[in-house]
């Protein structure tokens, strides 16, 4: 920008200085109320709508993208160019948190995540400026607070936040938070952390700003309690997203969290798996009856689970890989805690087909790119690119070209990029720290017999029968494996515990049985497919079986008063009665008859018609009533 020609320089300012007087314009109309949900508003008010929600926000969105991106805010925002931003910023923050006005708030949080980003040294929040000549001449405030009085500070934004996480407020009642606020913070802490004093102390007094990484550690946590308040919940889509727009400020964290936040909300997740697939078991052991509604509450508990599984797992898999070395160094009842309620997930999944299909169906559904979170180098959106704000890399999880290539939903969802299993392998190393150097002979011997379909208490039993050995091999590769560990930090009150040995070796032994049953099925068995259904299709079977066929419906009286309408509305109103017309059919001389064969007989209606009679009149065994087409007849016959 200092070297760019100045028709660039004017082109760029004077675009950014429309825009933001359009979006100030819009603004107070939105506030003055002319703006409404109707189509019955004027044309030229649509027009300003659709203009700037099609056409002003997207570019806007793109440009600081790319400036944030890039790293050219320092170059290329100032001066007229970021009083300008500092408007469009203002316009983005109001809209936002109006809860009357009408505008979408996922929108303005992708646009002002890159405005925020890409206005290079502006810090709104913070930050105090000096005038130069040009912010004189351009009649600037000398506090950046004055240039953006609606903007509040850092504090009053946490203050905010932390509110929302104490009080369990739901999302209906503050979406702005977590659509706009909790987006735009996490995107402001991860560029303006590198600018303030823990990241440069030896120029602590003279950084712009007074962000540390203690602000980042209070918004995780209340991130955490927000998610830990809403689990189960049926409107929970929005919880997806806190885990896509957290990932920047995860590497800040102390590791004190895992132990006031991340355990807590593990053990809710972990008892709730455990209900559902004991309700999954109760159901299947009934097995009576039609049981289809139950499966389909099972179903959408799953459904559910994998929803709240999949906002707080891409924090869990990226906080893990930021301390597992420290935790392998220095042992800690907390993670092993925490590694053996993820084993205890992992189980229920890899047991469960419809946990494992509704899991699929989330990913598939929302256009999940996992890996994203498995790369520590990437970063991507979890959802849907219409619903949901870019990270400060400005990537997409899933790129219109990716997603031509990804047709089928195994391109999309494998069971090696399943964020359950990818779980469970980050803490495997914490589990198997755990064990003494001699169990690893027991956890081989434990794991084989889990293998021959033994009971977990055949398997105890087998431990216990060999735990007198534990120590005493002869193999020199084995002996080579226990001098080699023998160093390392052990628990001796477990290991003068048999009970609690026998239940550790049995606990990893299980969990690497089901993670290679996983990883790499049983060759043995067939190559069938597990026929499915998902929870749409079901609930058409279950539809159709439900419906009652028309000849099947039950009579209802109703259909007495419609034969008396009828007879009121069209028999009683012909010109003349059926009776005339039948005996007028009847004594029709007709045609000449045609040849007949020797086999066939001329039916005659008279004769008919007196057959009739006669077979009423033998047949009849209560009193004989007056019968008007044998008086017709009479009549006739008399005459």
């Amino acid at each position: 920008m200092k070297t760019g020609l100045e028709s660039v320089k004017g082109a760029l300012s004077a675009f950014l200085d429309s825009a933001a007087e359009d979006l100030d314009r819009t603004l107070e109309n939105l506030k003055e109320g002319q703006f409404t949900h109707t189509r019955s508003q004027p044309r030229g008010v649509t027009q300003i709508i659709n203009y700037t929600t099609v056409a002003l926000l997207p570019v806007l969105s793109s440009l600081f993208e790319h400036i944030g991106q890039h790293q050219f805010g320092e170059d290329l925002i100032l001066e007229d160019v970021q009083v300008s931003c500092y408007r469009i910023l203002t316009s983005y923050y109001v809209w936002g948190r109006a809860t009357d006005l009408w505008v979408t708030r996922s929108a303005l949080g992708e646009d002002r995540v890159g405005a925020w980003e890409g206005e290079g040294k502006a810090d709104p929040a913070a930050r105090r400026q000096e005038k130069g000549p040009m912010e004189a001449a351009l009649n600037l405030p000398a506090n950046v607070e004055d240039v953006c009085p609606n903007i509040p500070s850092l504090e009053k934004l946490m203050e905010e936040i932390v509110e929302l996480a104490e009080s369990g407020i739901r999302y209906t009642q503050m979406p702005h938070v977590m659509e706009v606020i909790l987006p735009m913070l996490c995107s402001y802490m991860s560029r303006w952390w590198e600018q303030g004093p823990e990241s440069n102390p030896e120029r602590a007094g003279l950084c712009c700003t007074a962000l540390n990484s203690e602000h980042m550690n209070t918004l995780l946590g209340n991130i955490l309690k927000i998610i830990y308040n809403n689990l189960g919940i049926d409107e929970g889509a929005w919880m997806k997203r806190l885990a896509v727009f957290s990932q920047p400020i995860i590497n800040k964290v102390k590791p004190q969290l895992l132990k006031t936040h991340f355990l807590p909300l593990m053990e809710k997740l972990k008892k709730k798996a455990a209900m559902v697939v004991s309700e999954e078991d109760h159901l299947k052991a009934e097995a009576r009856g039609d049981m289809s509604e139950a499966e389909l509450l099972i179903l959408d508990e799953f459904t559910t689970l994998a929803r709240d599984l999949y906002a707080f797992y891409p924090l869990l898999i990226r906080f893990v890989d930021y301390n597992r070395a420290k935790w392998l160094k220095e042992p800690s009842p907390e993670a092993e805690d925490l590694f053996r309620m993820v084993a205890e997930v992992f189980i229920y999944w890899s047991k469960s087909h419809n946990f494992k299909r509704e899991e699929q169906n989330f990913v598939v559904q929302n256009e999940i790119n996992n890996m994203s979170f498995l790369i520590s180098d990437t970063k991507s959106k979890m959802s849907k690119r219409p619903e949901v704000a870019q990270l400060s890399s400005g990537e997409a999880a899933v790129s219109d070209q990716e997603r031509k290539k990804m047709r089928r939903k195994g391109d999309r969802y494998s069971v090696q990029t399943s964020l359950i299993v990818a779980a469970l392998r980050r803490l495997l190393p914490i589990g198997l720290n755990i064990c003494a150097p001699g169990d690893q002979e027991l956890i081989a011997l434990a794991k084989n017999r889990l293998s021959m379909k033994d009971t977990e208490d055949e398997v105890r039993d087998i431990i216990r029968s060999n735990i007198h050995l534990q120590g005493k091999l002869e193999d020199p590769a084995i002996r080579w494996q226990m001098a080699l560990y023998k160093d390392l930090p052990n628990r001796p009150e477990d290991s003068a515990d048999p009970e609690k040995t026998v239940e550790r070796v049995l606990d990893i032994a299980s969990v690497l049985f089901h993670l290679e049953q996983v990883e790499h099925p049983q060759r043995s068995k067939k190559a069938v497919w597990h026929k499915l259904l998902s929870k749409q299709r079901k609930r058409a079977v279950v539809a159709c079986f439900r419906m009652a066929p028309l000849y099947n419906l039950p009579r209802h009286r109703a259909v007495n008063l419609f034969l008396q309408g009828y007879e009121k509305s069209w028999i009683e109103t012909e010109e003349h009665y059926f009776e005339d017309k039948l005996i007028e059919d009847l004594a029709k001389p007709g045609a000449d008859p045609p040849e007949e064969d020797e086999g066939t007989k001329r039916v005659d209606p008279l004769h008919q018609l007196i057959l009739l009679f006669s077979r009423t009149a033998l047949t009849e065994k209560c009193k004989l009533e007056e019968d008007f087409l044998y008086m017709a007849y009479a009549d006739i016959m008399a005459k």
